[in-house]
């Protein structure tokens, strides 16, 4: 007689478990215990199991037609101190973008406060959990803190900044280093030489400090007069960003900041005539000709949904052992605040 060809039914006699333990097992779901998993999968290899490569396709196929037709919700975490409503623009733009690209996937999308008032973290894990949603966007935070409290093993997430990084989930972000390069270099090329970067302390530990180290290595490779000390401060007034601009005169203020640009045209000196701005960061369409570095942020929103279908689809929950980043590159975007005369860039 013919021996039978082993498959998750074998496994699952001889282990006393199901098939969709068996199922599951080999594919290191997060649900079944390890001792089980590692059990099972000595099984298969004595019995000389390999999986039917036309059969996983099939079964990804359908688990992806479920997700689309089941209409699933993905939660929006949000671990920041305030409501959604009080988002500055970029994280609003990642949220937005989370939105779109969910709803042109056929999933929902629903909003959680981890600190809002009279609601413990318990209880938001026992609305996501009894309604079965288990896939997360972790929105923008400040700090690890805000969001650590989020028992990550049980869901699957994706988070939109690096900050949240040691929740283990995938991670999409802006690429900030080029982004800083994509501004320098387009305003190096334009004729500027002595370039001001202004930025706030926690601005720049939002970009894991690489505003300021690409900063400090673009500066060793040019002429020491040409070196401005950038403005880095806990918060920068509008007295200290004119009493900064006026002492070093730089050719064109590079900034996260549309507040420095009106302070520029606003300043009752020379230097608003003199001085040019590029921005870093605002990817809105009514920025009236300011030049700028466009990070993307809608873009990183959507990215994050298209990770996290994948990973549901393939039923993948907990944090992953080696979590993928995905960096989103900035864009240039020319304006005509940096369209100044040459005799102005070459005093």
């Amino acid at each position: 007689m013919k021996p039978k060809r082993p498959s998750c039914k074998t496994i699952a006699l001889e282990a006393g478990v199901s098939r969709m333990t068996v199922s599951m097992a080999l594919r290191d779901h997060p649900r079944v215990a390890q001792e089980t998993r590692e059990r099972i999968k000595k099984i298969a290899i004595r019995q000389g199991y390999t999986p039917d490569p036309n059969l996983t396709e099939l079964m990804r196929y359908l688990r992806k037609r479920d997700v689309s037709k089941k209409e699933p919700v993905i939660a929006l975490l949000n671990g920041k101190p305030y409501p959604v409503r009080d988002f500055d623009r970029n994280a609003r733009q990642i949220r937005e973008g989370a939105i779109e690209q969910a709803e042109a996937l056929g999933f929902k999308t629903e909003d959680f406060w981890l600190h809002e008032p009279n609601m413990r973290v318990e209880r938001i894990v026992q609305i996501l959990e009894t309604r079965g949603i288990r896939g997360v966007v972790v929105l923008p935070v400040e700090s690890l803190k805000d969001v650590f409290s989020f028992p990550h093993d049980d869901f699957e997430g994706v988070a939109t900044c690096s900050v949240a990084a040691k929740l283990g989930f995938n991670q999409v972000h802006p690429h900030f280093f080029q982004a800083m390069h994509a501004g320098v270099s387009n305003l190096t090329e334009k004729g500027f030489k002595r370039i001001g970067f202004c930025v706030t302390e926690a601005e720049d530990e939002q970009s894991n400090h690489l505003y300021h180290c690409y900063l400090t290595w673009y500066q060793q490779g040019i002429s020491k007069a040409d070196r401005i000390p950038p403005l880095l401060k806990p918060s920068i007034a509008k007295s200290d960003f004119l009493k900064w601009a006026k002492k070093y005169q730089p050719d064109v203020v590079f900034s996260p900041n549309l507040d420095h640009y009106r302070w520029l045209k606003d300043a009752d000196l020379k230097i608003s005539g003199n001085i040019a701005f590029a921005a870093l960061g605002p990817s809105d369409d009514d920025l009236d000709g300011i030049a700028r570095v466009d990070i993307g942020y809608r873009k990183i929103g959507a990215t994050a949904i298209d990770i996290l279908k994948t990973k549901l689809a393939n039923e993948s929950l907990g944090p992953a052992n080696n979590p993928t980043v995905t960096l989103i590159r900035g864009l240039w975007v020319d304006g005509k605040s940096t369209d100044l005369p040459k005799a102005a860039l070459a005093t």
